[in-house]
């Protein structure tokens, strides 16, 4: 049986090895959290940090694989690309590719100089360069973000110079790169754009409009499809198509996160992995397409004539994150029937008794949605705030 490793194994990566166990693939699972879910899933388990691809690639070198797949977060993304590279698989992007995609500097660069819709950004290496911008030349609002993280961390909005200099520090003490993008703050509806690239073309697409509520940086819920995914897909395929002819990209998952504001779009990320929360099992739901089995296919170089299309399951879907409003314990939280009704999947991240120390962050638990009509969806999903109720003392 051929080896495929999947880097981590958190509930987020599960469905890819389950993908990976229905195609018969003997599965290692790399990560640092030994007690995460999906690691017990696995036929093996190696304790490595999975954002070490030097120690990645030994692992790949000493246990025979045949490919390696990339998880549910940017620096997974890089080091599946530079173990690809160095075996000579060319089943995902080029490392230094892989980092243009991932690296907020090295992305706006790229899209400034093409000339494509993305905020005007200035990149710092140097924490006094930075508190020097903020003090003689932002044009506030602005917002400053740490280069190389995700899920909202590391990212702050500034009014004023005061509340800057804070978000500076903010950005630099957590970059692992010690690198931050400062940017105009574009105002308007955030959506999300997924694509599945083959041969350079997008052969399956949804679009999904996001919200957060608790934390203004990290998405809460979201709906799909996004409302005027028919008006703007066309121009958003170009770029992608586009950039993929430019960078000589390989098959797989192509996302972009922007605002939109009317007809216009301005893009500020960009991600060539699968998504958190298990979110590609949504995308599944709403599209004719098989995504967790084709990115299987594309990334470890499987015969595409088995990625075929399937009925849709539920047009509308979509998902919540039940969070707190403040630190403490949970003592009690409860979900309406009438709302469980709507649930295809349900995550519980914490159980009544536990510690809430970062509630900006913490989910509580993640509910996967489906209605029968779109204005429905949306109208009931905002009621959620209200009539989910969440104790904390």
């Amino acid at each position: 049986m051929q080896k495929v490793l999947v880097l981590n194994g958190s509930f987020c990566e599960i469905p890819i090895i389950e993908e990976c166990h229905r195609m018969v693939y003997y599965v290692i699972t790399a990560g640092n959290m030994p007690d995460l879910e999906g690691h017990k899933m696995a036929d093996e388990y190696i304790n490595c940090d999975y954002s070490d691809y030097k120690a990645v690639l030994r692992i790949v070198k000493d246990n025979n694989i045949v490919g390696v797949l990339s998880c549910a977060n940017d620096f997974g993304s890089i080091t599946a690309a530079y173990v690809d590279e160095q075996m000579g698989w060319n089943h995902h992007d080029t490392f230094q590719n892989s980092l243009l995609e991932h690296h907020k500097d090295l992305f706006k660069s790229y899209m400034m100089s093409k000339g494509y819709p993305v905020p005007n950004s200035v990149a710092f290496e140097d924490e006094v360069e930075a508190m020097r911008f903020v003090e003689n030349c932002a044009d506030y609002p602005i917002i400053v973000k740490a280069n190389d993280l995700t899920g909202g961390k590391g990212i702050l909005r500034a009014d004023n110079e005061e509340q800057a200099i804070a978000a500076v520090q903010n950005a630099f003490s957590l970059s692992r790169s010690k690198h931050i993008i400062i940017e105009k703050f574009i105002s308007g509806d955030q959506q999300t754009f997924v694509t599945f690239l083959h041969d350079r073309k997008v052969v399956s697409y949804t679009g999904c409009d996001s919200f957060s509520y608790v934390n203004p940086y990290l998405v809460q819920y979201e709906v799909l499809p996004s409302e005027d995914i028919d008006q703007i897909s066309d121009k958003l395929i170009s770029i992608v198509e586009t950039m993929a002819r430019d960078l000589h990209l390989a098959d797989g998952i192509f996302a972009f996160q922007y605002v939109k504001n009317g007809h216009d779009v301005c893009i500020f990320e960009m991600m060539r992995r699968p998504f958190g929360n298990q979110f590609l099992k949504l995308v599944e739901h709403n599209t004719d397409f098989p995504w967790h089995l084709a990115q299987v296919v594309a990334e470890i170089g499987g015969d595409w004539s088995s990625v075929k299309r399937k009925p849709i399951d539920h047009k509308y879907c979509g998902h919540f994150e039940v969070m707190a409003s403040r630190n403490g314990t949970l003592t009690d939280y409860s979900i309406p029937d009438d709302i469980l009704a709507h649930v295809i999947k349900r995550f519980d991240m914490k159980k009544v008794g536990d510690r809430i120390v970062d509630f900006k962050n913490e989910r509580i638990t993640f509910l996967h949605l489906k209605y029968d009509d779109a204005a429905e969806m949306r109208r009931d999903i905002r009621t959620y705030f209200d009539r989910i109720k969440v104790v904390v003392r």
